[in-house]
């Protein structure tokens, strides 16, 4: 059985990420460059989360989907800094963690 942290990491972060950047470009109409860098990642992988190649793996329920919106409007309103969004990735994870057994769906 793999750790909570270990199923977290290859499932959920790139699930969380990928639902950010898409609110990103499709409620801010961030282009997908913009998107990466608020992101910290490359226009490369921005490309494969909104191709759904990566990332798109774990459906969220509507209060994850809230937290997600709420990093998106923070991102796009330039309030949130590459820490800070780490934080909330992190939180986000914490309140999935809790909410599903996420070792159990893999």
């Amino acid at each position: 059985m793999k750790t909570p942290c270990e199923t977290a990491s290859k499932y959920l972060l790139p699930s969380m990420r990928a639902l950010i950047a898409k609110k990103l470009i499709e409620n801010y109409k961030f282009t997908q460059q913009n998107a990466a860098l608020r992101l910290g990642m490359t226009q490369s992988a921005m490309s494969k989360y909104l191709g759904e190649k990566r990332g798109a793996v774990i459906s969220v329920n509507e209060e994850i989907d809230v937290l997600a919106d709420g990093v998106a409007k923070k991102l796009y309103e330039g309030k949130m800094n590459p820490e800070e969004f780490v934080e909330q990735l992190c939180n986000i994870c914490m309140k999935y963690r809790k909410d599903e057994n996420i070792c159990k769906k893999r």
